[in-house]
């Protein structure tokens, strides 16, 4: 399978993957102190509560970015509607497929 119908093969369900992978990290230093003074000021610090709202975001974005891939391959023609149904009905169900 390939996509790449929208956004001249863009692959934008990459990106918001990418996008929860980045903010998983930015969540896991959250609070963090540095001794590098080079690195001052780069660790935010977030209150427990927004902290615990970004985290169940992520798999969210995951999941996402999983129904986005495939209505990529859908409108590329690599899946049909029945196929396409049964995925994103279990991606919704259990969450990313792989």
């Amino acid at each position: 399978m390939s996509g790449g119908h929208f956004n001249d093969c863009g692959y934008n369900y990459y990106k918001v993957r990418q996008f929860a992978d980045e903010l998983q990290g930015e969540i896991a230093t959250n609070g963090l102190t540095c001794e590098d003074p080079y690195m001052k000021g780069f660790y935010p610090n977030h209150s427990d509560e927004v902290i615990e709202y970004l985290k169940e975001q992520v798999p969210k974005m995951r999941k996402m970015a999983e129904i986005m891939r495939h209505i990529d391959y859908l409108y590329s023609g690599e899946h049909g509607d029945d196929s396409f149904m049964k995925l994103v009905k279990e991606i919704e169900k259990n969450g990313e497929l792989k």
